[in-house]
């Protein structure tokens, strides 16, 4: 059956296409349209069920009703489960969202803030590595609603929820060291993004303040191109040099360190100790123990949506910069 039209309606009920698309878009009683009126073209559009044409609908009132929402990798369960809360919020104010990864690779990032942008999103919530980009700069320049989560570029003024990272972490690794924990091996991604050199940072501030003497040799990196495989060379490295403790700047390299561990050297799980920033619940019954840092992921959400609505409302950023703490969970 062919979808009715705003004209088929009008032309069926003998009336104008304007009296039509007022009461459709609930202006009836302001333009003085009577009730009676009102209610056959209620009555008849529920009748033939008509579907709006949302599209055309988005162009003229000048939105989409969608929210852009940009992660490295969205099955990163920090990033996967901030994702839902977004989507479940937004859905209740009648907005869509959009989900992409960027893989930590600034051209497809670029690509798919293009993408977004052609789709007509409303505004954006990102998680960048490449917040200098010309992509994210020409957004900025003409005020795009857009919120910077777990990423920060202190040379860019813009709207960021962020968590401490440097002081979270030092505490997560002196609370190894208090257990104990002699030598302490570090895992990262490549740590260009400002929250992971400040990780690393916290980490060399827990070993100066528990005087420990710090080993460059000790911190390993991994490639964001083969995470899995670059995982496994660098604890094998970190184990083969007889660490006893294994620190990892986020959740995703933490959680195949847990799955080598208990494939590769299952002798070692209870003489090794991980910690990670970045929580799952896997880690409440794994071993190694894990010590993590926690982040307020409904903090996160529920700041990136006040600030996208505000934005929207106001249309104007006030560019806001909130920093939250994390919560440190001790499993000994």
């Amino acid at each position: 059956m062919k979808k009715k039209s705003i004209k088929d309606i009008a032309h069926e009920l003998d009336l104008s296409k304007t009296t039509v698309s007022f009461v459709l878009n609930k202006k009836g009683d302001e333009k003085n349209i009577s009730k009676k009126t009102q209610k056959k073209i209620l009555d008849y559009v529920k009748k033939v069920n008509y579907q709006p044409n949302q599209i055309a609908k988005s162009l003229k009132q000048g939105q989409t009703n969608t929210i852009g929402y940009l992660v490295p990798d969205i099955s990163n369960p920090f990033f996967a489960k901030i994702g839902r809360l977004l989507e479940d919020h937004f859905w209740e104010k009648g907005y869509h969202l959009l989900i992409g990864s960027t893989d930590e690779n600034t051209d497809k990032e670029a690509q798919l803030l293009n993408m977004f942008v052609n789709r007509q999103v409303d505004a954006l919530i990102v998680a960048s590595c490449f917040i200098q980009s010309d992509s994210i700069k020409s957004l900025l320049a003409i005020n795009f609603p857009l919120v910077f989560f777990d990423r920060e570029d202190p040379d860019v003024t813009a709207n960021y929820i962020l968590v401490e990272n440097k002081i979270s972490m030092k505490n997560a690794v002196e609370k190894a060291i208090e257990l104990n924990s002699k030598k302490l091996g570090l895992i990262t991604l490549t740590p260009d993004v400002y929250s992971l050199k400040n990780r690393i940072e916290g980490y060399k501030m827990a070993l100066e303040n528990k005087k420990i003497a710090f080993d460059e040799q000790l911190i390993r990196i991994v490639d964001n191109n083969d995470i899995q495989k670059g995982t496994e060379k660098e604890l094998k490295t970190l184990i083969e040099s007889g660490v006893d403790a294994v620190v990892f700047t986020n959740n995703q390299i933490a959680v195949i360190a847990i799955w080598l561990m208990n494939t590769y050297y299952k002798d070692k799980v209870n003489n090794i100790r991980f910690v990670s920033f970045d929580n799952v619940d896997q880690f409440d019954y794994s071993l190694p123990k894990v010590i993590s840092v926690a982040q307020p992921i409904d903090k996160i959400a529920k700041y990136s949506t006040e600030i996208i609505e505000d934005i929207l409302n106001s249309k104007k950023s006030k560019n806001k910069r909130i920093e939250l703490m994390p919560k440190l969970i001790e499993r000994n």
